[in-house]
């Protein structure tokens, strides 16, 4: 089945939402995937944009930049947490609060990017094709203010900025998750009532936060299509994967989606991934029982 709840008959402008405490591997599979792809795939004009609550670096660890003035809230999460400095960083290209602004002022995200013919950095205005969002210890942790102490998500700019983007109406095709990146998401209100899955291991707490959302246990990834309930609040579809590694199932089928079963096949075989193809859209995967 194609794409068809989109404006754009192929969908080539990829933005991840990032914050510190993300999981690795659950958008750096996915989106090496989207790299190979846009190697293989002619004449299409894939880009990729980072987005952060602030500029400069996010950290793969649950550890605040430099100079923030919060600190992670003691948790037996955080605790989890033994090496902190194991930290690969990602590089912002656009803040939350400028994507936005950009946004409500051209209809896309003004990013600064390298131009090959004229050798020199040049503006470029991207609409918002997919928005991509992955999990991690960060998603659930909470914020302490050191001024005064006000306690908060450590994700509330993430949920509060993909709200506004979908409310605008600004994605133009696709919402997608990776772990617990549907509780992210969840958070937003833009998956009441809509089939999503999760992290096998989280579950249980992703699915009593968010009581409204029809979760489904042992699912490798879930594909919503507007249609399936009344009333939708975004009116788009929506991809959510279960655990990090399943962000490469995930997109695999989403790129099969778009290119064919061929295609995305070739890509899997390119990166000697074992595609986990015969777990078709919302089947129980024997992996999980």
């Amino acid at each position: 089945m194609p794409l068809t709840h989109t404006t754009t008959p192929l969908p080539q402008n990829f933005f991840v939402i990032y914050y510190h405490g993300h999981q690795l591997l659950d958008s750096a599979g996915p989106l090496d995937i989207l790299a190979t792809v846009a190697k293989h795939a002619q004449g299409q004009n894939f880009t990729l944009t980072n987005l952060a609550e602030d500029t400069g670096h996010v950290n793969l660890a649950a550890i605040p930049p430099r100079g923030a003035t919060w600190r992670f809230e003691e948790s037996a999460d955080l605790s989890a947490v033994n090496n902190t400095r194991f930290n690969p960083r990602t590089v912002v290209d656009v803040t939350f609060d400028a994507a936005l602004d950009s946004l409500r002022r051209t209809g896309g995200v003004e990013v600064e990017v390298w131009d090959e013919r004229s050798g020199a950095y040049i503006a470029e205005n991207r609409s918002v094709d997919v928005l991509f969002i992955p999990g991690g210890i960060g998603s659930r942790l909470y914020r302490v203010d050191k001024g005064t102490g006000a306690r908060g998500l450590n994700v509330q700019s993430a949920i509060d900025f993909v709200r506004s983007v979908c409310e605008g109406g600004f994605v133009r095709s696709a919402l997608m998750t990776v772990c617990t990146g549907s509780d992210l998401l969840a958070h937003t209100g833009l998956l009441e009532g809509r089939r999503a899955t999760t992290n096998a291991n989280a579950f249980e707490m992703v699915a009593r936060r968010h009581g409204g959302v029809m979760w489904l246990r042992g699912r490798r990834w879930v594909r919503s299509l507007p249609e399936e309930i009344e009333g939708v609040q975004f009116d788009k579809e929506i991809w959510t994967g279960a655990g990090i590694s399943a962000g490469m199932d995930l997109m695999l089928w989403f790129i099969a989606e778009v290119h064919g079963v061929a295609f995305a096949r070739g890509i899997g075989r390119k990166l000697e991934y074992e595609w986990r193809e015969g777990v078709g859209e919302g089947e129980v995967d024997p992996y999980y029982t």
